[in-house]
């Protein structure tokens, strides 16, 4: 029992001078980015979202700084049509989920169905029949988050204070 303690105790001090020594930490014990922690995400189209079109929506989680990067510059009409073609090349440096919304409808996902992902950024890509960007980069990472779709944009953010 004792020789197991010691062991521990010899791998807890390793790790947590590895980084004072200018070693870097193995991937699995990497602490970067910041941990999503939603209570609830609540996607909502106006009556006219989209001129009165079903808007597909995506919300992607950049994994690191190089994804963040491409995402970034990347319009919503680029996103979708390259969007498998992304997961294929950059498993690990991305994810998404994906839901398809008519105007006048709200829908609520728990946010325990995300996990607790530790993320670079957050982009919220959708598929307007408008011309435009149609991204916005989520800040709020805690607490309930609202997505609200428009007839020509949308936004994402903390809902109003009631």
């Amino acid at each position: 029992m004792n020789g197991t303690r010691t062991l521990l105790r010899r791998v807890a001090a390793a790790l947590l001078l590895a980084p004072l020594a200018g070693c870097a930490l193995p991937g699995f014990l990497s602490f970067k980015g910041t941990k999503v922690d939603w209570s609830e995400v609540t996607l909502a189209a106006a009556p006219l979202a989209n001129d009165n079109s079903p808007v597909a929506v995506d919300i992607v989680f950049a994994l690191d700084d190089a994804m963040t990067d491409r995402l970034a510059e990347l319009p919503a009409a680029k996103w979708f049509a390259a969007r498998a073609d992304l997961l294929k090349t950059y498993p690990k440096s991305l994810s998404y989920r994906t839901w398809e919304l008519v105007p006048g409808q709200t829908l609520r996902v728990a946010g325990d169905s995300f996990g607790s992902p530790r993320v670079a950024a957050v982009f919220v890509y959708a598929d307007y029949v408008a011309p435009g960007a149609h991204r916005v980069r989520v800040e709020s990472l805690k607490g309930p988050l609202l997505v609200r779709f428009e007839a020509r944009s949308f936004d994402a953010g903390p809902p109003p204070a009631p």
